[in-house]
């Protein structure tokens, strides 16, 4: 039972690391610094997105849904410990002045810090031409 326990709390405390890394993540996005943003990406997330494509889906999501509030804290957590390494998925909900964006954040614990390993927007907006 105690073994949970030091899970849970090993895992909050990756979970907040995370949180940190997601609001500097948002500060670059609404800043447009798409390649800070990848240059700080985990290895995994360079080798399987190009530089440019990850400029153009960042660059579609900052364009389309225009000045987001910045979210207080992430609405849910959950984070992933095992032999292939740890993971943390965030999940926000941020109001944008084009409407509701739904994101989820995956960081990797590369070199002791958590690293972005994936991210996903959704939003009706997104669709929309």
């Amino acid at each position: 039972m105690g073994g949970c326990g030091l899970f849970w709390v090993k895992g909050k405390e990756i979970a907040s690391r995370a949180e940190s890394e997601a609001a500097v993540f948002h500060r670059r996005l609404a800043a447009g610094q798409y390649a800070a943003i990848y240059d700080a990406a985990a290895p995994a997330f360079r080798d399987q997105v190009r530089r440019t494509d990850s400029a153009k889906y960042f660059g579609a999501v900052r364009d389309k849904m225009g000045p987001c509030k910045t979210p207080a804290a992430a609405l849910s957590f959950f984070t992933n410990v095992n032999t292939s390494g740890t993971t943390t998925q965030l999940r926000y909900r941020l109001d944008c002045s084009s409407g509701s964006l739904e994101e989820t954040l995956v960081f990797a614990v590369v070199g002791g810090g958590p690293r972005l390993l994936g991210y996903n927007a959704n939003s009706p907006v997104l669709v929309m031409k």
